[in-house]
């Protein structure tokens, strides 16, 4: 079996990544609000198609 460290991090636009220790609040805050946005629309995309 092969353990793995998994790392959150930040993708900017150009493939450059940062991990996630290295980002401002307000970097942070920005990715969040994103993420919460996308999964908000991803589920209510499954609940319109029950």
């Amino acid at each position: 079996m092969v353990t793995r460290k998994l790392e959150i991090a930040f993708i900017d636009k150009e493939g450059k990544w940062y991990p996630i220790d290295e980002a401002t609040r307000e970097e942070l805050a920005e990715g969040l609000e994103k993420i919460s946005k996308e999964a908000a629309k991803r589920l209510q995309l499954l609940k319109d198609q029950r």
